[in-house]
């Protein structure tokens, strides 16, 4: 059985995965034209109309990855026992800061190396 704190850990992760992925979708469909607020905020977005497309269509699919990956660490962790939680969340943590940096290094580097 999970205590109270581990559901809350377990659902917020789980969660923050769901809501990444949401919010990748219009970005990968192309659904946003460039704007000061919602979207891949790197200057090489910035240089067209076009480009803005290009590179959220591409950094939307690199985070969309990267929250699948947190919707199944999430869901690991309904699973996990209680006497192993603290192990899971400290790797729950890694996989996360790693979820959400590899993909911004991704957009860059491929941005970068697309430049017309």
């Amino acid at each position: 059985m999970h205590t109270h704190d581990q559901m809350i850990v377990t659902s917020v992760i789980f969660g923050a995965g769901v809501i990444t992925l949401l919010v990748c979708l219009p970005l990968i469909y192309r659904k946003i034209p460039m704007n000061r607020f919602y979207g891949i905020r790197i200057p090489e977005a910035f240089t067209s109309d076009h480009r803005w497309y290009e590179v959220n269509a591409y950094g939307g699919r690199q985070l969309a990855w990267s929250a699948c990956v947190i919707i199944v660490v999430g869901l690991v962790g309904f699973v996990v026992p209680v006497h192993i939680f603290s192990a899971y969340a400290l790797v729950a943590a890694g996989v996360i800061v790693v979820s959400v940096f590899t993909p911004l290094i991704q957009i860059i580097r491929w941005a970068r190396a697309t430049r017309d």
